[in-house]
């Protein structure tokens, strides 16, 4: 998708395309499959294997951030329907699906051990005058995705009751968990609720914090490690995200585990 920048300007974001940097500076090999319109700055897509789909407009939102870090967010053009059928992708590692607002109808059909799923565009709503909100019916949203032994990563700004809808989704065999920003994050399963904190960090853009978290866990997870070493690793490359701007501001994997050794 695009992101429109003060002043006028266009960047390429969004979570999908977030979380295939995230994954590929972390040493995975990458296939992202995305809705690709003419004339698309293609350099985002540099050591990534694309499965481009044909688009008219890519999806356009217009991010504002106050001095707190606070996000006012329009929609300023929604994507086309993303339908992965027929691409010939037949099995991964891992799948992660990140949309960035309602192209996908569920999980992909592709085989993998480790499935995760960013529900932050699923469940965005607009107002009026396309003020970015919270739907007003998270379950109806997230029950697309429903997939016993699957992750699933929201934050606490993406519906008016994250715990609830961790709660709902953790009872039908998901792990999820909820990003709090510099608070850290908590994690839902059947085994109950777990809080985690947050790691250092010097902020200077929080865009793809949460999809980083997201990629970093489903990476680690998928590579062998156990799940609070996973988690662990998710939140120190969310921290190091935040400390550059744009999708090639994504951290290395030496430079997550820098940041897990200061914090020890």
């Amino acid at each position: 998708m695009e992101d429109l920048v003060p002043g006028g300007g266009v960047e390429a974001g969004g979570p999908s395309l977030y979380a295939a940097r995230a994954a590929a500076a972390l040493g995975a090999r990458v296939t992202l499959v995305s809705r690709v319109p003419g004339g698309f700055d293609r350099a985002v897509f540099d050591g990534l294997e694309l499965a481009p789909l044909p688009a008219t407009l890519a999806p356009r939102y217009a991010n504002l951030y106050d001095a707190r870090g606070n996000r006012t967010q329009k929609l300023a053009g929604e994507g086309e329907p993303l339908d992965t059928d027929g691409l010939g992708l037949r099995s991964a590692d891992a799948v992660i699906a990140a949309p960035a607002f309602h192209e996908l109808a569920g999980f992909p059909c592709v085989a993998a051990p480790v499935r995760s799923v960013s529900l932050q565009g699923p469940l965005r709503a607009t107002t009026h005058d396309g003020a970015v909100v919270p739907h007003e019916d998270p379950w109806r949203q997230a029950e697309p995705f429903l997939a016993p032994g699957a992750f699933a990563f929201l934050s606490d700004e993406d519906t008016a009751d994250a715990p609830a809808l961790a709660r709902r989704l953790a009872a039908g065999g998901m792990t999820v968990f909820v990003t709090r920003g510099s608070d850290g994050a908590t994690r839902y399963d059947a085994g109950g609720e777990r809080r985690f904190d947050e790691y250092p960090a010097r902020p200077v853009d929080p865009t793809g914090a949460g999809d980083c978290f997201a990629t970093a866990f489903t990476v680690r997870l998928a590579e062998g490690a156990a799940l609070d070493d996973a988690t662990c690793f998710a939140l120190a490359a969310a921290a190091v995200s935040t400390e550059g701007r744009g999708v090639f501001a994504v951290p290395t994997r030496a430079m997550v585990e820098a940041r897990l050794r200061e914090a020890s």
